[in-house]
């Protein structure tokens, strides 16, 4: 994603609640919204099919799309990227064993302020 030009506020993965055995992918991202949270979900499922095997792919359980204001979002973006969790309870969820690949929470989409620019 951020190869793409697209910055991430959150992006972990989680062996969490009572799924132990498999991960859960959870990204939060200014560039992901309501109108377009299906084509951007399915963006993300593309980028994971590109870049992991099938054995990756099947240890994935869920991937998660939650808004920066998310109280487990704003919970997990108080860790900084590269952080390990370990038995941790976090907003009500158990983190069995986990990482945050990024945790930014300055991230900015600036299409508005592009957009904004070209029509004045």
């Amino acid at each position: 994603m951020k190869s793409d030009g697209k910055p991430v506020w959150l992006f972990a993965f989680l062996k969490m609640d009572e799924i132990i055995d498999k991960w859960s992918l959870v990204i939060s991202a200014p560039w992901i919204n309501e109108q377009n949270r299906d084509q951007e979900f399915e963006y993300i499922i593309n980028l994971l099919k590109e870049n992991l095997n099938g054995e990756e792919l099947s240890s994935i359980a869920r991937i998660s799309v939650l808004a920066k204001d998310s109280h487990l979002s704003q919970e997990l973006m108080k860790k900084k990227t590269g952080d390990l969790i370990k038995e941790e309870q976090i907003n009500g969820n158990i983190i069995h064993e986990g990482q945050i690949l990024e945790s930014s929470v300055e991230a900015q989409w600036p299409s508005n302020n592009l957009f904004a620019k070209q029509s004045s």
